[in-house]
């Protein structure tokens, strides 16, 4: 089914959905909608990831060369091969997140994954001029968007439900239950924004009894326990052709044309679970509810990469690369479903009861599946990426390596958009500023077959207001530290292993919100922590 257009602000902004009285959002409510943080998160790479010795080193090879990293990082490095070369690195991600709420379900997703494979060629030789010129590819890892968090909550008597938001929805959409009852409804007919509450209707939650839109079968006087569950799966990468010279062995030049993919599937499961202490004059008496949410954005994209690396006198490296926006071409799904189990207590509508006194079967409603492609698809375009670094060799047994990155996320835009280009580059330009990422790195030959590599990163984030509380987490600042080894079994083939951890910190959230002058409802307030421990293993052969 194709998406109904509505070209509304309300998709971007903090609230995820704006209308005339209401502004309403939150982690549970807007997975429909591709939001700008949806993009924002997708936008950011971890070029640590595509090597070991790269890893260990955090990154930190601007400047540095002779490793299948350089095709991603400064494609300049490859023209520091003396040999050709195949590699592959395998990867094993360990993700551990921390919710300020009780554990629910678990929160650990552990992933084994490529990291990186690649082959370089060594096209040219000389003894002067251009002595070497070498062609790389092959495909490099550079974002694991793998993770869950889960978490539970208890409320007060009579707090908010998110029923109550799902009302308010209603209200301001002007749908009415009829439609939703009518033999031929379709979820087309409908702004996608509100399937959540239209599913909220089907099993019993609201209804617009006398008129107006309210909790129906959840007394107001009920006590709601709150429980989410999310998981994401999925990575960023690109294949690789790049191209690499040495000049004297003064200059290094090189040039990547990189074909981007990306893949990210996100599954939100939220309940609710009510205690009564009242509500004695129900006809009907929800215990619980369940509302499971599954997306998928995936696409490709094209980009380039060009760099530089200069040394002036013997052991000192200075290098500079530029990664041009890749545009991307998506598309997204989106799939919604509740159930619901709710006692009779005075079965006044005539519905099957069991044994137990509960509705039998139980209410249980799908929404239809949104998709967004083709005509109807997006096209985004990432940041610019200036990369600048230098590198010093202590003789035959040292390496010390310096990096600085500057990547423009106010510079993201959204072209094709279903909702509209200036709505979301407006936003953007508000919403996000320009990150610096430092990277520092250290390699010590113990003896000429063994080397020993520790470095520490830190991205510092591209939101203007980390503060302020989002309709989902999003990372304001990431930390990282690796180490590892490497060992030369003979001058044909090594191997590079290197353990990696980050600290992700994240903005608050709630997993739903409305609000207007008047009028304040909202979940919680969550935070969430994820740390990943990555162990990656480089297996290298040079002929």
């Amino acid at each position: 089914m194709k998406r109904l257009m509505i070209c509304m602000l309300a998709a971007l902004l903090l609230s995820g959905r704006a209308s005339a009285q209401y502004d309403t959002g939150g982690l549970v409510m807007d997975p429909s909608t591709i939001t700008a943080f949806d993009l924002f998160n997708a936008s950011q790479t971890h070029l640590s990831l595509t090597s070991a010795r790269s890893a260990a080193m955090a990154g930190a090879f601007t400047s540095l060369g002779g490793d299948m990293a350089s095709m991603s990082i400064n494609p300049a490095g490859l023209g520091m091969y003396s040999s050709n070369e195949i590699a592959i690195t395998p990867v094993m991600s360990f993700a551990r997140a921390k919710n300020s709420a009780d554990d629910f379900e678990g929160s650990r997703k552990n992933r084994f994954a490529l990291g990186n494979l690649g082959v370089i060629i060594k096209l040219r030789e000389s003894a002067k001029g251009v002595t070497a010129l070498n062609l790389g590819f092959g495909y490099s890892r550079t974002a694991d968007y793998n993770y869950r968090y889960s978490f539970a909550s208890a409320g007060i008597t009579g707090g908010t439900s998110i029923a109550d938001i799902f009302a308010v929805q209603m209200r301001d959409s002007g749908v009415t239950s009829e439609q939703l009852s009518a033999d031929d409804f379709d979820w087309g007919s409908i702004d996608p924004t509100y399937w959540g509450a239209a599913l909220g209707y089907m099993t019993g939650l609201i209804g617009d009894g006398g008129g107006v839109w309210n909790r129906d079968m959840i007394g107001a006087a009920a006590r709601p326990a709150y429980f989410t569950t999310v998981e994401s799966s999925g990575s960023a990468g690109e294949y690789v052709l790049s191209l690499g010279m040495n000049i004297n062995s003064k200059l290094y030049l090189g040039a990547t044309l990189g074909l981007a993919v990306i893949n990210i599937r996100r599954d939100i499961y939220y309940g609710e679970s009510y205690t009564y202490d009242a509500d004695p004059a129900l006809n009907y008496r929800a215990d619980y509810f369940n509302y499971d949410q599954s997306t998928q954005m995936k696409g490709t994209g094209v980009n380039f990469k060009f760099g530089l690396i200069y040394r002036p006198v013997e052991g000192l490296r200075i290098g500079a690369a530029i990664h041009t926006p890749t545009r991307y071409s998506l598309s997204y799904r989106y799939r919604g479903g509740m159930t619901s189990e709710v006692r009779a207590l005075n079965n006044v509508n005539g519905y099957e009861v069991n044994a137990q006194g509960y509705i039998d079967p139980p209410f249980s409603e799908l929404t239809s599946t949104l998709v967004d492609d083709g005509d109807f698809g997006w096209d985004y375009v990432t940041p610019t990426r200036l990369l600048v670094g230098a590198s010093y060799t202590i003789g035959q047994r040292a390496v010390l390596s310096v990096d600085y990155e500057r990547d423009w996320y106010n510079g993201i835009r959204v072209r094709n958009s279903p909702y509209g280009e200036e709505l979301y580059d407006g936003y953007i330009r508000e919403a996000f500023k320009g990150s610096n990422t430092l990277r520092v790195g250290a390699e010590f030959r113990v003896m000429p077959q063994v080397a020993l590599r520790a470095g520490y990163g830190m991205w510092s984030g591209g939101l203007r207001d980390k503060e302020a509380i989002y309709s989902s987490p999003v990372i304001y600042r990431t930390d990282y530290v690796g180490a590892g080894a490497g060992v030369a079994f003979s001058k044909s083939v090594t191997l590079d292993v290197t353990y990696q951890y980050s600290h992700n910190k994240m903005t608050p959230y709630k997993n739903f919100y409305a609000f207007n002058e008047a009028d304040d409802m909202a979940s919680p307030t969550y935070t969430t922590t994820l740390n990943r421990h990555t162990v990656l293993a480089t297996l290298a052969f040079r002929f």
